[in-house]
């Protein structure tokens, strides 16, 4: 739970209390600006949920590490694992996607994406299972693929959806060792499948 106020001094307290399910903190935010409040209550709104409900949900995102759970514990991303594997004719390793996929990395997806909460995930994988072989079918060549590899293609096609502008940001910092062209052509096959229109990109 987490309550705004708006004291004269600048505070931040932490109460231990215990939960049903593991432990959880409650976050007093002292001092905040009229505008952020605002700003959060107008997306909570929007969102349908509780402003506090809201802000949970996105400091769960921000700062932990919903990815990397819902990737190990998520039955759809096993079964999916195994089908990827097929499709590339590649065995399927003993490791996880994320022991080669910083925490940084995965907590910079939730925030490209506006990935909350487990829900949004299952969205995500659903919706992707469909484009897992084109997507599987742009990385040949490759021997041997680790679990949590079905999660990973699922949001890159998601973030085929977006605007271009959201685009760029992903192949920053998460696809930059890829040439940004050839990073958005991979996009555009995915679009293509879609059925939605190519990036826009600049001509030079």
């Amino acid at each position: 739970m987490l309550r705004v106020s708006r004291p004269s001094e600048k505070e931040m307290t932490e109460q231990n209390e215990n939960a049903e399910k593991g432990s959880t903190r409650t976050l007093t935010v002292r001092n905040m600006p009229f505008d952020v409040d605002n700003e959060i209550t107008e997306q909570a709104r929007a969102a349908g949920k509780s402003k506090s409900d809201f802000v949970k949900e996105f400091l769960s995102a921000s700062f932990g590490d919903l990815i990397g759970n819902f990737m190990r514990g998520n039955g759809l991303v096993a079964l999916m694992d195994k089908d990827v594997a097929t499709m590339m004719k590649a065995a399927l390793a003993d490791y996880w996607y994320d022991s080669a996929q910083t925490l940084a990395e995965n907590r910079a997806w939730c925030r490209l994406l506006g990935i909350y909460k487990e829900e949004d995930l299952q969205h995500i994988m659903r919706n992707g299972v469909p484009l897992l072989e084109l997507r599987a079918a742009q990385l040949p060549g490759i021997t041997h693929i680790p679990h949590g590899t079905s999660l990973a293609f699922a949001l890159f096609i998601e973030a085929a959806r977006r605007d271009l502008p959201t685009l760029i940001r992903v192949h920053k910092e998460l696809f930059f060792l890829q040439k940004e062209g050839d990073f958005l052509d991979m996009v555009d096959q995915i679009r293509q499948a879609l059925r939605l229109p190519p990036t826009e990109r600049s001509v030079f």
